[in-house]
Order: C-alpha cells, then structure tokens, then sequence
C-alpha cells in the first residue's frame, strides 16, 4: 500500500541539528509516511548520520554536486510518490501531532493546496526566543507584502504544487510558491503551534544571503502589488519597505508629505486588493488585517518624529478624536515629568 503522505527534507551541511529533526519526524502520532531526505552536496557528518538509521520509511538520496535549495526541493517533489508533501528544515523540529494534524486538514477541505501551522521561534541552542501566532485569516492580505508562512511548517498537495510551477526562484523561494499557490487556490494556517523553528547564524535568509533575500522580496512584493493594481503599477523602494515593516529608508527622507503618501497609498492598495477575485478573498478579515498593519505603521512612524511633526501627521491621516486623544497622551507626558 502506498504511503499516505511524503516528508521532503533538504540537507546540507547540518549535522549539529540534524539527528534531533529526524527524530522529531520518526516519531510523529501518523507513522504512514515516506521520509525523503536529499543532501545537497555536504561536506560535514551529514550523510553519515542518516545512513547510521534503519527506518525503512526513509529514503535517501544524494546529489552529485551542490543543486542549490530550490532545485532540490524541485527533485523531491518529482521523487515523491503521494499525494502529500510535507516540508521538513534539517535544523527544526517537528512536534509529534503535526502531520496527523495537517493531513487531515488537508483531506477534509479538498479545495485547500496548502496548510502551515504557528511557529515556536528558538535559537541555536534551543532556548526560546519568541511565540508567533498570526490568524489565518489575515494571512491572505499580508502576504502580499511579507511571508509569515515559515517553510517547515506547511503541507501542501504535489498536484498543485506542480501546477505552479513548483519553486522557480533562487532566493525567497518560499514567499514565490506561497504567493502562486495562493493566487490559484485557498490556503490556511492551523492555529496550532507545531514546529519549533530554529534561527542559526547559518541562515540563508537572515546571515549568509540577507541582501539577495532582500532584493528578492522587494521585487516580489512589487511584482504581488502589480497582480492588484495594474501592471504598470509602481512605487517607491522606501515605500514597500515600509510595507515590510522596515522602516528606515523612508524615515531617512525626512519628508513628512513622503510618510503621509505612504499611508494613503497602502489604502489604495487595500482597496485594490478587495476589488480582485481570488480564491482566500474574504472581505471582513482583510479589511480588519489592513487596519492592524495601517494602525502598526501610523504608530510606529510618529513614535520617531519630534511632536509637531507627530500631530501633522496623525492629522493628516487620522480621525479627529484620535488627534485628541494623542493630544491628552502628550499633554500627560508633559504634566508628569
């Protein structure tokens, strides 16, 4: 009988974590599964390491030379023989429920291709750092401009996943195939903490490649904004990191007019997204997820500026009564010193 689902796991040169997230899979509530693990040309006791285990659940392979992530995750998807695919990181790991969770997600809602779940953040020696927890529904809007979907979090269907095209970018490769999967089918978040991410001076996107990781994001989100707004649609670089919640670049133009388009043009934008068809459209939650981010930004970006400047701009875009009420706040302050 085949297997009800595969866990795909790239591995390069991992061997300080490794053992701990292959046990974390073996050991999982739902033993049916294929475990693919594919190393991407290590030089250290990787491969060493996943030899010394027995399991007949796992199948291993070896590139030839190094393939990069994305092309070897492109292998595993064509290697896999189920219906199923779960993504596995070498340096995380798994809580014991999570595929027995997401695949019966996934089995009772057959017009979803993808499902992720939280993630508890730690460090390299396991302590913990933070506790994330998005709602799933808010996940649609904020997708086009971050990716809040940690990778080794989500199951998705092989069908689909080839359907777009699989992973086609060399960095951000994550972000790309959420975005594609989620223009063409729904997807969701289990409100379930069910993997422990792991952040290592080691990390691709944060350390070793952070600046080709960062163009590549802003080429997506410009890309994500042009599928809302048209396809000549563009803006300025400070303003889409600001969207990223990297606020530097435009506080560095020390223009308030520039802060204030800004914000009026995330409200285009908002507008934009509730105005295209899309299968995770649901007007009340992105409508509620765009005030978060609007109300996260506003806030942020007055906190930086000297007071007058702090009304101008809550004038400009604020209500009335929220003027007032930040007037009270600054007089307070004032009072109390």
């Amino acid at each position: 009988m085949m297997p009800g689902l595969t866990v795909l796991m790239p591995v390069y040169n991992a061997e300080r974590f490794l053992r701990e997230a292959i046990d974390s899979i073996l050991q999982q509530t739902y033993k049916d599964f294929d475990f693919l693990l594919i190393d991407d040309g290590s030089t250290d006791s990787s491969v060493t390491i996943i030899q010394s285990y027995q399991d007949p659940r796992i199948r291993f392979y070896q590139n030839e030379k190094n393939l990069g992530i994305s092309a070897t995750l492109n292998k595993g998807i064509e290697l896999a023989e189920t219906d199923y695919i779960a993504r596995m990181d070498a340096d995380d790991v798994s809580y014991p429920d999570r595929l027995e969770k997401q695949l019966h997600y996934l089995q009772t809602n057959p017009d979803c291709a993808m499902v992720s779940s939280f993630a508890r953040i730690i460090d390299e020696g396991g302590q913990f750092v933070r506790q994330d927890r998005m709602k799933s529904e808010h996940f649609y809007y904020n997708l086009t401009f971050i990716c809040w979907i940690y990778h080794p979090t989500v199951m998705y269907r092989k069908d689909s996943v080839k359907e777009v095209g699989m992973y086609t970018a060399t960095y951000s490769e994550d972000f790309e195939l959420f975005w594609q999967l989620s223009r063409r089918y729904r997807i969701h978040t289990l409100p379930a903490t069910l993997l422990d991410y792991r952040e290592t001076s080691q990390s691709l996107h944060q350390v070793l490649k952070k600046e080709e990781y960062e163009q590549a994001q802003q080429a997506q989100v410009l890309r994500n904004l042009r599928y809302y707004a048209g396809n000549s649609y563009t803006i300025p670089i400070s303003f889409i990191e600001c969207y990223r919640h990297n606020f530097q670049p435009l506080l560095a133009e020390k223009k308030l007019n520039r802060i204030v388009a800004c914000v009026k043009e995330l409200d285009y934008i908002t507008q934009s997204i509730l105005n295209t068809a899309n299968p995770n459209l649901e007007r009340a939650p992105v409508k509620l997820a765009s005030y978060y981010k609007r109300r996260y930004i506003i806030s942020y970006l007055t906190n930086q500026l000297p007071l007058l400047q702090k009304l101008m701009l809550l004038y400009q875009l604020e209500t009335f009564e929220s003027l007032i009420k930040q007037l009270k706040v600054t007089l307070k302050r004032f009072v109390y010193r």
